[in-house]
């Protein structure tokens, strides 16, 4: 039987992981998402920006509150 590998770096990215999605099925970070929709919602039904503005600022105000320090950045992917 072969065992998985579990270095440090998987062990953070794993944490890490799992303290984002904790955070992301919140009721407080549901309801500050919300919030935040109704807050920066346009006139242009078509545009979504605004809910993905939402969830980046709602998750980052819930990850500043903890305080969480990760360490060391992890690459960011797909910026679009």
């Amino acid at each position: 039987m072969v065992l998985p590998v579990r270095d440090d770096d998987h062990q953070q990215l794993s944490d890490y992981s799992n303290t984002v999605a904790s955070i992301c099925l919140s009721e407080t970070f549901l309801s500050l998402k919300k919030e935040l929709e109704r807050h920066y919602r346009g006139s242009d039904p078509e545009d979504m920006t605004f809910s993905r503005l939402a969830f980046q600022d709602a998750l980052y105000t819930l990850m500043a509150e903890e305080e969480l320090d990760f360490g060391k950045p992890l690459a960011v992917v797909g910026k679009g």
